[in-house]
């Protein structure tokens, strides 16, 4: 870059100069009344160039700015997004997630139909209210599937093993390639299916029958009576 002078140089009708070195001793034109003049040589001295005769006001360095605003302001609000979004967060999970649960027991299982195991069974624990006529206010169903043998693990909610302690209804369901249920409806859409769930982990384990299969109350009912 090259270097200016100092000390003013000026035209005859008062506009005042400044140049680089490399100008010295080289003509140039006044921007003013636009005569033709030559640079002096000086010494030590450094020439102005053809600026207004007001002085300029001092620019502002954005990108030096936008520097100290990054180092200086940006690391403290991250640390203090964490810090508000890890205050939120604990507060959820205590107001409506794992801190509001009621009281659960982890259940798992084995369900058979007509003493095989039913694969694909979906197994679902309500938890009734004390009178045991309908689901208990505040919490919730737990659910789970049959895997090929027949095993099953309860959840209540994503990633929460268990079901509610206290009384619960069950339902077992299972379709077939069709749609079509295989398990007969005293199991499911009218189960009357109960069981205690207890604080720990337990065992429990279920027999149904298939809606192909006969009941013996319907086998009895189909005999013919004798003569």
């Amino acid at each position: 870059m090259n270097s200016l002078r100092k000390d003013r140089f000026s035209c005859s009708c008062g506009r005042k100069l400044k140049v680089s070195d490399e100008k010295i001793g080289m003509k140039v034109l006044c921007s003013s009344c636009g005569a033709t003049l030559k640079v002096p040589k000086k010494s030590q001295d450094e020439y102005w160039q053809d600026v207004p005769a007001k002085t300029e006001e001092s620019k502002v360095d954005y990108t030096a700015a936008f520097r100290e605003f990054m180092v200086h302001f940006v690391p403290g609000a991250i640390v203090l997004f964490f810090i508000v979004w890890g205050a939120y967060y604990l507060s959820s999970q205590i107001l409506v997630g794992r801190g509001n649960l009621p009281p659960l027991g982890t259940v798992s299982g084995k369900v058979t139909m007509d003493g095989k195991p039913l694969a694909n069974a979906s197994i679902r624990f309500i938890p009734l209210d004390d009178e045991g006529h309908s689901q208990r206010k505040g919490a919730s169903v737990a659910m789970g599937l049959t895997d090929d043998n027949g095993h099953y693990r309860l959840l209540y909610v994503k990633d929460t093993a268990g079901a509610a302690v206290g009384k619960n209804r069950v339902e077992i369901q299972a379709n077939d390639d069709a749609g079509h249920e295989r398990v007969q409806r005293e199991f499911n859409a009218v189960s009357n299916l109960l069981q205690e769930v207890k604080s720990g982990s337990q065992t429990i384990d279920f027999e149904v029958h298939g809606t192909q299969t006969a009941t013996p109350t319907s086998e009895a009912a189909n005999q013919t009576p004798p003569p």
